[in-house]
Parts: C-alpha cells; sequence; structure tokens
C-alpha cells in the first residue's frame, strides 16, 4: 500500500520490500534492547528532534571565526591605546565595575568618565574598521 493506495508489485520487489522492513525492524528492537534512543524518533513534519538538543546560543563556525578575528583585532588595537584608557576599558569590561564605582574610586566625575568611555569606544570602533579594510 502506498498511502491508503494498494499497488501491485512483482514477488520480487515484495520480497526486498520486507527484507528492508524486517532489517529496519531488527536495528528498532536491538536500539530498545541496549536502551539506544534516537533523536529522529521526535522528528515530526514541522519540527526536527535534533533541534531540541542544540544550542541556539552556540555560534556558528563562520561566527566563531569572525569573533576570533574581531577579538584578534581588539587586542591589536588596545595596546595602541594610553595607559588611562586601557585602564579604563580594564576596569568597566574586565573587572565588570560600574563608571560609578570607578568614578568614586579615581575622585573623577561621572560624566568625565562617561565622555572619555564615549570617546574611547569611538575610537576602538574606527581602528578596528580601519583594520578590516
Amino acid at each position: 500500500m502506498m498511502g491508503k493506495e494498494k499497488v501491485m508489485v512483482t514477488e520480487s520487489v515484495y520480497k526486498t520490500w520486507c527484507r528492508g522492513e524486517r532489517k529496519e525492524r531488527y536495528f528498532r528492537e536491538g536500539d530498545v534492547g541496549n536502551g539506544v534512543f534516537s533523536y529522529d524518533a521526535l522528528d515530526t513534519e514541522d519540527f526536527n528532534g535534533c533541534d531540541l538538543f542544540s544550542d541556539p546560543e552556540q555560534l556558528s563556525t563562520e561566527g566563531m571565526a569572525e569573533r576570533n578575528l574581531m577579538l584578534e583585532r581588539l587586542k591589536e588595537v588596545l595596546t595602541d591605546l594610553p595607559e588611562d584608557e586601557k585602564e579604563l576599558i580594564f576596569n568597566l569590561y574586565v573587572q565588570e565595575e560600574s563608571l560609578r564605582q570607578v568614578s568614586r574610586q579615581k575622585h573623577v566625575p561621572l560624566s568625565t568618565l562617561q565622555y572619555r568611555h564615549k570617546k574611547i569606544l569611538k575610537k576602538l570602533k574606527i581602528n578596528i574598521e580601519h583594520k578590516f579594510d
């Protein structure tokens, strides 16, 4: 039967089909006996079972390569910054301190640090984009 329709076939075609069906059943029974589970068992017409176990936040290979290139460029550009700018970037992004915390520690007005931070980021962005050209 194909769907709900019967199809006439030769005996050899029928036996070949039965061998294939039996082989599939044999493997499924072995999997059940061995505690093996196939993601394909979760497949539907609209959904792929493997998607349940993938990490949507994981970058693709191309994304990881691009990220690594950007990190290398960022390292190069950061080495060109003056020490005080490096220190501010380090405090904010490595130490994960807020601008307010850095302002208190360094006794520098918050608005001044905000201005410097924006200026550094703009400088970094321009330098990184320039290195990609």
